[in-house]
């Protein structure tokens, strides 16, 4: 592994670890061994050291991608901070494999941590999860996301935020108590009743205006998954 390790370096990519870790060179460094060794697991030995791309390392999870189960805003809040979309009502367990799911996790990602006041800032995830089914719930895919977050990927989670749960979302949160540790479960905000009741929730305590917020949720922000990953394909990314 040490090999190849030493042959691909992501441009800027210590800059990131120390961001995250607020520049504790100790805590930037274990999290950029973790980071490795969660890529080897997830990508697997033939494409973790090549780019993460979807010509490169995420080339074959075309499919997982176009489902939209993970998607990216095109506007960062007034922090800086980007917004991660969750929505799990799109799962569909024919069209994608854990593995698949989690590496385009990874590659939402990585598109976030390419603006820089995001490194600095952190990232919002969003999960907006009113229409999901319970037997769409993934254990595997969550924990792998999860185990992600946890000390691998260079990202602050400045906040996870449940949108109008349905009655099954106790049996999924009793299975993230398992395996998030306290610091993350301390920053999910759950969110329920009618839209405006919402939005003026997310302004008034977190400072995300409505035109920062997906219409999904009654924001203005039209999310168009598709019409994204189009573009960076175009783009090489």
């Amino acid at each position: 592994m040490s090999l190849r390790f030493t042959q691909y370096s992501e441009p800027h990519s210590s800059s990131k670890f120390l961001r995250c870790e607020v520049f504790n060179a100790d805590l930037a460094a274990k999290r950029y061994v973790k980071y490795w060794d969660k890529r080897v697991e997830h990508f697997g030995p033939e494409k973790a050291f090549k780019k993460i791309s979807l010509s490169d390392a995420n080339a074959g999870d075309e499919e997982t991608m176009d489902l939209g189960v993970i998607s990216l805003l095109g506007k960062q809040d007034d922090q800086g901070r980007s917004i991660l979309i969750y929505d799990p009502s799109k799962y569909d367990k024919s069209k994608y494999t854990t593995s698949s799911m989690i590496r385009t996790f990874w590659y939402v990602v990585h598109s976030a941590l390419e603006v820089e006041e995001t490194q600095k800032h952190g990232m919002i995830f969003l999960g907006d999860v009113y229409r999901a089914k319970l037997s769409q719930f993934d254990r595997e895919v969550s924990k792998g996301i999860v185990g992600s977050i946890s000390g691998a990927l260079p990202i602050r989670m400045s906040a996870i935020h449940i949108v109008h749960p349905p009655t099954f979302f106790r049996i999924v949160f009793a299975f993230l108590k398992l395996v998030m540790s306290k610091r993350l479960l301390k920053r999910i905000y759950v969110h329920s009743g009618d839209d405006q009741k919402v939005l003026a929730e997310f302004e008034a305590k977190f400072g995300i205006a409505k035109d920062k917020l997906p219409t999904t949720i009654g924001g203005s922000l039209v999310l168009d998954h598709h019409s994204w990953i189009k573009m960076r394909r175009d783009s090489g990314l």
